[in-house]
């Protein structure tokens, strides 16, 4: 059995995800396919990059992942990465870049003229590769080969430290409208130093943080850090988006949180 994921954003609606899985199966028919996600925002690379990299690392040791996302940089060529144990084929247009620990991994260029990127390349040139690299002793070739070094990078948001405030930026919005930020409780206990807090939020605030969502009366605002770290706001049998961008707003998601640290 050869354990392979699927992240894209192909959506669901079309039949362009199950073609992908026929194309897998026909070149590797004990494959077995999951889906992480095909419904992240196109062209919006940050948060395709949480939903991934919270999900790829969970999976056995030397797993396959398919990553198929645009982003703003233009991809010409596919990239395989080897990665705290996993392989990762993906285009080169600096997705892997947003991933923590990238720089400790193996990224290698596959030959655009075996594996050219063009339409559908999820389909067809990803595909390829991975029915090449997949096969007994082809992988270990590629790992003696010459690593790239010119792949294309994209700049991770970080959050902004400042002596008695944390600025972070939304990084997600999942499917119950809890706002994900990249502040994480590494972040997070660094800029606080063990002080006491304030989240200003429209209409109220918060001044600590919760275990679980039921801790808070219900429609009330909440921070909690999730299950992979990051500082999230929500609301209790709510949505916390419907309290940041009011119907009559239009949703962007390029918005910050700040904790202000009481003295």
């Amino acid at each position: 059995m050869v354990l392979v994921t699927l992240t894209s954003d192909l959506g669901l609606r079309d039949n362009y995800v199950a073609l992908v899985k026929a194309a897998i199966l026909k070149r590797v028919p004990e494959a077995q396919i999951i889906d992480i996600s095909h419904e992240t925002e196109r062209f919006n690379a940050i948060r395709a990059a949480y939903l991934f990299e919270h999900a790829f690392r969970a999976f056995p040791e030397n797993s396959w992942h398919l990553v198929g996302l645009k982003s703003n940089l233009e991809a010409e060529r596919l990239l395989f990465v080897r990665m705290d144990n996993q392989n990762v084929i993906c285009p080169d247009n600096g997705f892997i870049t947003l991933i923590e620990g990238y720089e400790q991994a193996k990224i290698f260029v596959l030959d655009p003229n075996l594996y050219p990127f063009k339409l559908f390349a999820m389909k067809s040139a990803m595909v390829d590769a991975f029915d090449f690299l997949v096969q007994p002793g082809n992988l270990e070739r590629q790992l003696k080969m010459v690593i790239c070094e010119d792949f294309q990078v994209l700049t991770r948001m970080l959050p902004v430290i400042n002596s008695n405030s944390l600025v972070g930026s939304c990084i997600y919005v999942d499917d119950f409208g809890n706002v994900v930020t990249n502040i994480t409780t590494e972040i997070f206990e660094k800029a606080g130093k063990g002080r006491k807090f304030k989240i200003q939020l429209p209409g109220t605030a918060v001044f600590q943080i919760r275990k679980d969502y039921p801790e808070a009366q219900d429609t009330d605002a909440l921070a909690i850090f999730n299950s992979f770290g990051h500082l999230e706001i929500a609301i209790n049998r709510s949505k916390a988006i419907k309290m940041l961008f009011p119907n009559d707003m239009q949703y962007r998601g390029n918005f910050n949180v700040t904790v202000d640290f009481l003295a």
